[in-house]
């Protein structure tokens, strides 16, 4: 299938863009990329330089609509505009395509630094359409108003994993059809808590020792690769999670600095 990406073009951190199209294109899709911004290198390095070209969609969108392209599911993640995933939620309405959105806002309970409250607000907007959204446990708490630490203290597992599934549930009542809240560790334990159609799903990830930048991308892109090739959506939480955590654990035993994103290139060949 077509899929036109919105995502950053980081030079350095193998992530974002870099981490969908091949993913993609191993799964069998046609990717076509928009670089919602240009960087030396991902926002987790303590300098960085970056070139917001968000502007610019609109010429994209009217060039492609001259020479007659379409596209079978837009994919919404990084901007530095927020107003550009109701754009791309508007090109998937008008090619009636799958909108699939990673609202990119934040992680451990706080903004990334280069967004503000006004993003949290046109994010919740574009997460009401979305056909899928996948949001880490701090950008779903920023979605619905939560506080991120009041959950995270709950006193055990099953009233924290209820509450992200309370979470997730929250993002299907405001109009997001299916929802996967990921990233979500509670005392030695990493969750995915789910809203598919309306059914709930938790599941249980392999909790690695060290972070690493790009996992979401990661994540979305085996989720949706599969997901496009007619698996059940319960089938593509479940290969994604695992596909992410073994390129974790390698990129681990290679010794890889966290901010340089995770060795995912050996495993391509395992995604069929």
């Amino acid at each position: 299938m077509k899929i036109t990406l919105l995502n950053d073009l980081s030079a350095y951190g193998n992530c974002s863009l870099t981490a969908n199209i091949p993913v993609l294109n191993v799964l069998g899709h046609e990717t076509h990329p928009f670089p919602t911004a240009v960087l030396s290198n991902q926002t987790a390095y303590d300098s960085f330089f970056m070139k917001d070209i968000s502007s610019f969609f609109g010429n994209y969108v009217a060039e492609w609509n001259k020479i007659g392209e379409r596209t079978d599911c837009v994919y919404a993640g990084f901007s530095v505009d927020p107003s550009l995933p109701e754009k791309a939620a508007d090109l998937a309405r008008d090619y009636g395509a799958l909108f699939f959105f990673d609202p990119v806002l934040g992680d451990k309970g706080e903004l990334y630094k280069c967004f503000d409250a006004s993003f949290v607000e046109r994010y919740r907007l574009a997460a009401r359409r979305a056909d899928y959204i996948t949001p880490n446990f701090t950008e779903a708490c920023l979605l619905t108003g939560r506080d991120y630490h009041a959950v995270l203290g709950l006193p055990d597992e099953k009233s924290f994993t209820d509450n992200l599934l309370a979470l997730a549930e929250k993002l299907f009542l405001n109009g997001a059809k299916n929802v996967v809240v990921t990233g979500a560790e509670w005392h030695g334990k990493m969750f995915n808590a789910c809203f598919f159609e309306g059914n709930p799903l938790i599941y249980e990830c392999s909790l690695q020792k060290k972070s690493y930048s790009g996992t979401g991308d990661l994540f979305d892109s085996v989720f949706l690769g599969y997901l496009l090739n007619g698996e059940p959506a319960e089938s593509c939480v479940q290969k994604a999670s695992d596909f992410v955590s073994e390129c974790m654990a390698y990129s681990i035993r290679q010794n890889i600095d966290s901010r340089h994103g995770v060795n995912f290139i050996p495993f391509l060949k395992t995604l069929r």
